[in-house]
């Protein structure tokens, strides 16, 4: 099985990094778009009740509504296989305020005039899928209880067989919290469940399966992407990526500081999931209803783990940088962006006192050298 990736943000930790690059406007007035899959230079985008096609070789496009759900049908997920794609849709009747289960769909890509397929019913809600070959993985939740308490499972079908029948491939994965998005790495099946702020994964060809924490101590996690070697991790208002073979932590690439949503106060809106195309990195914002993007070659063609990196060392109390060569401006920010503490470092005096500092997530922004690391205190 591939190399596990056992990344937890401890109080005590090492991490790397590289720019982050603001994200900017791509696609606007989309409605609540969330999960995205790409095939070549088409990005689809799920809303909750179209599915958007663009075209990004177009500087400006205009996305085209390629699906709309009918009545009282909610879009959870999609994912693409050959020609054609799978949707994930939730019935709920908001008149009686009843969930009436959910359902996998099919759409031939090559004949967008021909009626979607149904393929898969259950009553278990259906949060997350992904395709390999013939082959559908999704995420259910078995009924909650009294206290709304489920668990989640994940679940595999054979689109070659009519009306296939769901087998249970882990039957307790999480319990009260969904899986956001699921992805494969060769023949590992990897999911993202942000609210434990974790990764799973396993190897779909060994039996019995054994599950892997393959990222811990996430903040936020939704959408994740495999190019390559690589994964791309939405976590929060930031994007993180990584080579899978490697033990290294998260390289965080783009962010966004721009947008806003409002929770009581305003704080960054997170990104709900990424794709790669070419050198382009696309991110969703459901509440925005926005596409975002970032350009960097070196998305493309970097080995991320092998560049030049400066360290840190979190005591908890002292926060100390190795590998700095020259005098820097060191910065360190709150998750919400605001600017909490200024310090000029060096190769000899290169720590910071952290004592003040609240318990939370924060950054901390080597200016020169256009690199930010991620720390818990």
């Amino acid at each position: 099985m591939t190399a596990k990736l056992l990344l937890a943000f401890l109080s005590i930790g090492f991490f790397n990094a590289y720019a982050q690059q603001e994200a900017i406007d791509y696609v606007s007035n989309l409605a609540e778009p969330s999960a995205m899959v790409s095939q070549g230079t088409t990005l689809y985008v799920q809303g909750i009740g179209n599915i958007y096609k663009i075209n990004t070789t177009v500087p400006d496009p205009n996305p085209t509504v390629i699906y709309t759900a009918p009545t009282d049908f909610y879009m959870t997920n999609l994912t693409i296989s050959g020609t054609n794609m799978y949707i994930s849709e939730e019935n709920y009747s908001e008149s009686t305020d009843t969930f009436l289960g959910c359902r996998i769909i099919s759409l031939d890509l090559t004949n967008l005039t021909a009626p979607a397929n149904v393929i898969y019913t259950t009553m278990q809600y259906v949060s997350s899928l992904t395709a390999n070959g013939s082959f559908i993985y999704f995420s259910s939740e078995t009924d909650p209880d009294g206290e709304d308490n489920f668990t989640v499972q994940i679940h595999r079908i054979n689109t070659a067989v009519v009306n296939p029948t769901a087998t249970v491939l882990v039957s307790n994965l999480s319990s009260n919290y969904e899986a956001r998005d699921m992805t494969f790495y060769n023949n590992n099946l990897l999911i993202s469940v942000g609210g434990e702020g974790k990764v799973f994964g396993f190897d779909t060809t060994v039996a019995p399966i054994v599950v892997s924490e393959y990222f811990s101590g996430l903040n936020f996690n939704k959408g994740i992407f495999v190019n390559g070697s690589s994964i791309f991790v939405t976590e929060g208002n930031l994007v993180g990526t990584k080579n899978l073979n490697t033990a290294n932590a998260l390289t965080y690439v783009a962010k966004n500081t721009t947008y806003q949503d409002i929770n009581g106060t305003p704080f960054n809106a997170n990104f709900r999931d990424v794709v790669l195309i070419g050198d382009k990195l696309y991110m969703t914002l459901l509440n925005q209803g926005k596409v975002v993007v970032i350009q960097d070659a070196d998305l493309s063609t970097t080995d991320f783990d092998n560049l030049n990196t400066i360290s840190i060392y979190n005591s908890k109390t002292t926060l100390t940088v190795s590998g700095l060569e020259s005098s820097q401006n060191a910065t360190i920010y709150n998750i919400s962006g605001q600017k909490i503490i200024s310090a000029k470092l060096s190769e000899v005096e290169n720590s910071i006192d952290i004592n003040v500092l609240r318990s939370g997530i924060y950054i901390l922004k080597i200016d020169s050298h256009n690199k930010a690391f991620k720390f818990v205190k």
